[in-house]
């Protein structure tokens, strides 16, 4: 058989692109104080009361980001994502439809939170690890990044429609693109498997199996993996991750104004640097993933979130804290690509739906311990300088468990793919 001139992996990460851009996490990063703003507008509700139907998402997705890798090994990132793309518009819809009722509000960000996490790169992990090897870390790179593109374009749009038709129209403008737009390019170009075009991994040909051998990971069951020291390790470096960049940005604006004494319009720039070097970050380090041993990718990640955590706390001139919002920037795209990444060398391709949930359970459970505790200490030692200073040396810990990871384990050579060698698998 002869080379296809274009990969297809690569339309795989297109598809998961596509699904990703428009997902359940960045329509509520980017879309979600827009939407909240002008339903409290609309009911007389107070900030506090939206923010709840938050707390209530955040809380309810963390917890089924675990459970999505089991319907992901049974059915494909292809079916599973779908699936969830038309669950999300379903609840987009019922939000769309509720009135004066804050229980009805949380009655919907709670569905909204439980059917729509699959819309996320948590999807699309599994299929991206099968397709690629040598260029794995730079095609989920390239995948996660395209958050960015939906991060810019949903509040551009929500605000324009929610201005001139109301917020009910703009929810069910959305829900009609995920269902039109969105559905059919992850249905027609995410494939689970490069088996059907008669390729292993990164294009390599049936024949060429043996001398490609190292492709086979097929790795370890979900029981074994839990009982490693090494998933251990994984979940406490990502859960303090986790833990130390929501520890700082949600309270951006109490530091920056208090500790360097910006101003709110100061403020915005250094958030929409941050917000381009995510994407450059997701994009960089994915690269980096490819040439480098993972774990000293992911103490490259901590030390960027260490410079920049140490600079808001000892810096006040601006052009300088822009540029520790860039190294943030960098670090939580890295954090990103790593979970993934590292759940595939690890463990196998085989399981990595399931490890790579559990990875953002631990981020997501050490992110909503952050802010509060950051919060917490700031009181305490009256002002932000105490606590950075805290985060830069919890850094440490991580550090340390990267180090002490060993080489990614030998990928053993299946039957299956001796069977592919003499034809006998079609």
């Amino acid at each position: 058989m002869s080379r296809q001139v274009f990969f297809p992996g690569w339309k795989v990460v297109i598809g998961s692109g596509a699904g990703i851009s428009f997902g359940s996490a960045p329509f509520f990063a980017s879309g979600f104080a827009l939407l909240a703003s002008a339903m409290a507008r609309e009911f007389g509700w107070t900030q506090p009361d939206v923010a709840k139907a938050a707390t209530i998402y955040l809380l309810l997705q963390t917890v089924a980001y675990p459970i999505c890798g089991w319907p992901l090994d049974r059915f494909g990132s292809r079916k599973f994502a779908a699936a969830s793309i038309v669950a999300f518009a379903i609840s987009l819809l019922v939000l769309s439809r509720i009135g004066n009722s804050l229980t009805e509000l949380y009655l919907a960000f709670a569905l909204m939170g439980i059917i729509s996490a699959g819309t996320n790169v948590v999807s699309y992990a599994r299929a991206i690890a099968v397709w690629f090897n040598r260029k794995r870390g730079l095609a989920l790179g390239f995948a996660a990044s395209s958050q960015a593109v939906g991060s810019f374009i949903i509040p551009v749009v929500a605000q324009k429609l929610i201005a001139q038709y109301g917020w009910s129209t703009a929810l069910m403008a959305l829900a009609a693109f995920e269902l039109v737009v969105c559905l059919p390019l992850v249905a027609v170009l995410v494939k689970d498997s490069p088996a059907p075009y008669g390729l292993l991994a990164d294009g390599a040909e049936r024949t060429e199996a043996v001398a490609h051998a190292e492709l086979a990971d097929g790795g370890m069951e979900v029981r074994d993996i839990i009982q490693t020291t090494t998933f251990w390790k994984l979940a406490i470096c990502f859960a303090i991750m986790g833990m130390s960049f929501y520890a700082i940005a949600p309270n951006i604006v109490y530091i920056l104004t208090k500790t360097a004494g910006l101003s709110l319009a100061d403020v915005s720039k250094v958030l929409a640097a941050s917000g381009i070097a995510v994407l450059f970050g997701r994009i960089g380090f994915g690269y980096l993933l490819d040439k480098l041993h993972a774990p000293i990718v992911g103490i490259m990640a901590l030390a960027l979130l260490a410079t920049s955590a140490a600079i808001y706390a000892t810096v006040a001139t601006p052009a300088i804290i822009v540029g520790a919002a860039i190294l943030g920037g960098l670090s939580i795209g890295g954090e990103t690509d790593l979970m993934p990444y590292l759940a595939s060398r690890y463990f196998g391709t085989q399981a990595v739906s399931k490890i790579f949930g559990w990875f953002l359970f631990a981020f997501f459970l050490g992110a909503a311990v952050g802010p509060v505790a950051f919060g917490r200490l700031s009181v305490a030692y009256e002002g932000a300088v105490v606590p950075l200073i805290m985060l830069v040396a919890l850094q440490l810990v991580p550090a340390a468990l990267f180090l002490s990871l060993g080489r990614y384990p030998a990928a053993p050579v299946r039957e299956h793919d001796l069977a592919v060698v003499s034809g006998t698998v079609a």
